[in-house]
């Protein structure tokens, strides 16, 4: 072998050698993509929300296309297709679906500021060589719910209030906000935000003799006039929403605290309680209290809103809940009036029983009109009455009045 000979088969085996150390490991993804809920942190608006995303996958690109995806689909399980069968529908969809992520999920390219915001928060490198990341990302509803309805794998809201009907909201300010100047302001954005997410939100200012009507929701139930159930129950709310504002000092700066509270009116039962913090102020200028109040209620409205949407979806089917309060009931009449109220309706409890006060929850398949009709028939047929022995002082969207003379 010629020396030149030797030294191309030497140069060949480092070459080799090389090429040889510089392979690298290549992942491969191998079974099914798993994907991980979302976290939601705030809503910019009732049709944005910023989701914290976790994924995996081979590079940086495909974790973040993962992540989208965990946090998409947490978004259509838990605020859409929630039934078994619409679940199923999702399902045969989601490829489909996640094909138009770019839609929904945008991919959030930069780095978030501090983790705050929109972008990527975290990314770290496995001993195999695949990728995780942590994401801020916005998840467009307006979009997706439209194409989850065209897809016929959920039902549009219009179908579903038109199945179901509507809560009816009002906004009250709790105690410890009425003397203050931003009151009015607060009530505006949370009525505001009530509106834009479909609810029947009744303005406490324009319901007639509203005064009246508490007073005599307050003696129909011997509660305080001043109660906010009661001033729910007078307007004809099925909800009331509890709201309170207040600055607090954070670290040489103001940041505006918003906590929500949601009650069921016929019952007083707690459907949600949270409280969203606005980013922190240098001072507590008066032109920045609205922004920051928005930004409070932006956060904790987000977290609110499902709930109460859930709670309604539920029990809506069901029939809808009323108050029924019988005054001055004839002696030993509560055994009969309580068989007429469980012919029409599928739950009856009695809440208190006096002398001279009766007082029912109700839940029943049909609206006040045909209820008070139920009553009045069982009233005239059970107790052997005429129209002319009593009186309905109040009727309105969740409560009944019955007076005896």
């Amino acid at each position: 072998m010629t020396r030149r000979s030797v030294l191309m088969v030497l140069a060949a085996v480092f070459a080799l050698g090389m090429f040889a150390g510089c392979t690298r490991t290549v992942v491969v993804q191998q079974g099914p993509e798993v994907l991980q809920p979302g976290e939601y942190i705030e809503s910019s608006d009732a049709m944005i929300k910023l989701v914290h995303c976790r994924g995996k996958g081979i590079d940086k690109e495909a974790a973040i296309l993962n992540a989208r995806k965990g946090c998409l689909e947490w978004m259509i399980v838990n605020e859409y297709a929630q039934s078994p069968g619409e679940l199923q529908a999702y399902r045969a969809n989601q490829k489909q679906i996640f094909a138009n992520i770019d839609r929904y999920v945008p991919a959030p390219h930069r780095m978030a500021v501090d983790g705050k915001g929109e972008g990527t928060t975290s990314v770290t490198q496995n001993q195999d060589g695949s990728v995780n990341v942590e994401v801020n990302a916005k998840v467009f509803k307006k979009q997706l719910e439209k194409d989850l309805v065209q897809m016929n794998i959920v039902a549009s809201k219009d179908d579903v209030q038109d199945s179901i009907g509507n809560p009816s909201v009002v906004a009250v300010p709790s105690k410890a906000v009425k003397g203050k100047r931003y009151r009015k302001d607060m009530e505006q954005l949370v009525n505001s935000y009530l509106t834009k997410e479909k609810f029947e939100v009744v303005n406490l200012e324009t319901v007639q003799d509203l005064d009246k009507m508490q007073e005599s929701v307050a003696e129909a139930t011997d509660s305080e006039q001043g109660d906010l159930a009661s001033l729910a129950a007078a307007a004809g709310a099925d909800v009331y929403v509890e709201f309170e504002a207040k600055p607090e000092k954070k670290n040489e700066g103001v940041v505006w605290a918003v906590n929500i509270k949601a009650y069921e009116t016929t019952t007083g039962k707690m459907l949600a309680s949270d409280t969203g913090f606005s980013g922190k102020r240098s001072t507590e200028e008066a032109g920045q209290e609205r922004i920051a109040m928005a930004e409070g209620l932006n956060v904790v409205m987000g977290k609110i809103i499902p709930q109460i949407k859930d709670y309604w979806k539920e029990y809506r089917p069901r029939g809808r809940k009323f108050r029924v309060s019988f005054m001055n009931p004839p002696k030993n009449s509560d055994f009969k009036l309580d068989r007429v109220l469980k012919k029409v309706c599928s739950k009856v409890k009695v809440e208190k029983s006096t002398p001279s006060l009766l007082l029912f929850y109700l839940q029943c398949k049909m609206d006040n009109m045909e209820l008070s009709a139920a009553i009045s028939e069982g009233i005239e047929s059970k107790l052997g009455m005429t129209s002319n022995d009593y009186e309905f002082p109040m009727k309105n969207r969740n409560m009944l009045v019955i007076k005896f003379k």
